[in-house]
């Protein structure tokens, strides 16, 4: 199988990886995609205003944090969604990192 390994589809790399990512986890934070990616938060959450600036991105507030998903509203959600799942097999190592995402919080009191 062919390994992608610059993909400037949506524009850049990182603005590719950002969207390839949220599809692969559903629903996540800038700072979680920061991290997952290995990207400096502030590229990130540029990006990700970009993205819900043009409709693409549905963000809401979760207490002081931004819960970041592909707009259900997007006219093309479906479409999208299966190019950037489709994407992310040329490219293992973005969903081995999605797939070690921790999926529910830390029990409290638990030594780290």
């Amino acid at each position: 199988m062919l390994t992608i390994t610059s993909n400037k589809l949506f524009g850049s790399e990182r603005r590719t990886q950002v969207l390839t990512m949220i599809s692969l986890l559903g629903e996540t934070y800038p700072t979680e995609l920061a991290q997952v990616l290995d990207a400096p938060l502030y590229s990130v959450q540029k990006i990700v205003d970009a993205l819900d600036r043009e409709g693409v991105l549905a963000t809401r507030l979760v207490g002081t944090s931004r819960l970041v998903s592909l707009d259900p509203r997007f006219y093309a959600v479906s479409e999208l969604r299966a190019l950037l799942l489709r994407l992310a097999e040329g490219q293992p190592e973005l969903k081995a990192a999605a797939t070690k995402r921790r999926s529910r919080p830390r029990r409290s009191g638990k030594p780290i």
